[in-house]
């Protein structure tokens, strides 16, 4: 089966927002063992758009229309496929109550405009919209050889909702109740193409769809098979996992749905351990990134968070390093204490270079180093990556062999 999604807005075209739904779209398509061929901006012109569903009925089963769908006048989609199917849209009266409910619900009339959001046409099914007033349409297009187009609204929100709960259903449905197995390995300390070249034949075989993304917390690594046969699908899907695990293993940390925090968590919980945090010149990245994870902020015992001084250099931040990791521990008298201290130089439009050198001390054992982490970016990236990376080292303490993942 393949895809084509087309992201319909001038706004888009012009750069003026970033396309988050065709990156969630493109994603949900992969794992979904859905071939996506291609991505498309559309602007807010209706022959335009007309051209776009045309041309993209002409290579894929499935166009998926994310946006266009709301009540002003540069709100196109249900013109253009009306154009495209030779079809006349009419104003469905369910719709339209519906409409009415929901603006009345909230104490408003509904304006006059918002009527072409009834609209259907004799080949579209109609998507709700529990969240808001843009219904969304799923169109068999033709008979002999039948497309789909799937309308949704442009607000993540209600398209990521609406996609869920409506469009994805229906679509696997059609694909011939096939069964997807997938599963997410996730690495750090290794980059994409770093990671690619590793497991390149994994890649190439495409039988489970093998697949790298970098991401913040590093680079995940989809394994993906699709079948008829529930047991045979997950041998194929656990081999293909094995397979990466083996190449990959030095860098994996988790899978699936865990977090770094919640990985972290998990072992000072097995530990009976908790933590003491200071961080001197990397504006908090590794006591937020434990403190906003609701798994692991119950064993950060305290942190302290101290400014960037361009005096340091990184021989004496080593050595406030070992110092401040045994402070660390009579925050909150945590039983590991850790810290990161970063000793950066200005640098030409706005960046920072620099080492952020990290300790930890445990018990009654004296400080130790750990790996520095070598940067030249903005503080802000200092700031994500130094968190990312002391929670691998602190990873690295508390799984000595590897993470239970």
């Amino acid at each position: 089966m393949r895809a084509y999604i087309l992201s319909i807005g001038s706004e888009l075209v012009l750069g003026q927002l970033t396309d988050t739904n065709a990156t969630f779209l493109a994603q949900e398509l992969a794992a979904a063992g859905i071939d996506l061929i291609h991505v498309t901006h559309v602007g807010d012109d209706r022959q335009q758009l007309a051209d776009a569903i045309r041309h993209a009925l002409t290579l894929a089963d499935f166009v998926i229309c994310s946006g266009g769908i709301g009540p002003t006048d540069d709100d196109l989609t249900r013109e253009a496929i009306s154009d495209v199917l030779v079809e006349t849209p009419s104003i469905d009266p369910d719709l339209f109550r519906d409409l009415h409910e929901f603006f009345s619900g909230r104490g408003q009339v509904m304006p006059e405009r918002n009527a072409k959001q009834a609209w259907t046409i004799p080949s579209a099914d109609v998507l709700p919209n529990p969240v808001g007033t843009a219904p969304g349409w799923f169109v068999t297009a033709g008979k002999d050889d039948p497309r789909i187009i799937v309308t949704m609204p442009g607000v993540p929100r209600e398209m990521f909702r609406m996609w869920k709960e409506q469009a994805l259903p229906r679509l696997q449905a059609l694909a011939g109740q096939q069964i997807i197995d997938s599963t997410i390995i996730k690495t750090i300390g290794i980059g994409e193409s770093a990671a690619e070249q590793i497991i390149h034949e994994l890649v190439r075989a495409a039988d489970p769809v093998v697949a790298t993304y970098a991401k913040d917390d590093g680079v995940h690594v989809r394994v993906t098979a699709v079948g008829n046969d529930a047991a045979e699908t997950r041998s194929r899907r656990d081999a293909g996992e094995a397979a990466v695990r083996e190449l990959l293993g030095p860098y994996i940390w988790g899978a699936d749905n865990d977090s770094l925090a919640s990985i972290i968590a998990d072992a000072l919980s097995g530990q009976g351990a908790n933590l003491g945090i200071i961080e001197y010149g990397t504006g908090g990245g590794f006591t937020v990134l434990l403190a906003r994870d609701p798994a692991s902020a119950p064993f950060v015992a305290e942190a302290s968070i101290l400014p960037l001084d361009f005096e340091l250099t990184e021989e004496s931040a080593a050595n406030a390093a070992l110092q401040l990791a045994k402070r660390a521990q009579s925050l909150g008298d945590a039983s590991i204490g850790m810290s990161l201290v970063f000793a950066g130089t200005p640098q030409p439009q706005g960046l920072v270079s620099g080492t952020v050198c990290l300790a930890i001390a445990k018990g009654d054992d004296a400080a130790r180093l750990l790996t520095p982490l070598q940067a030249r970016s903005t503080l802000a990236e200092v700031q994500r990556r130094s968190g990312l990376h002391a929670a691998d080292m602190l990873r690295q303490e508390l799984y000595p062999v590897a993470s239970p993942a």
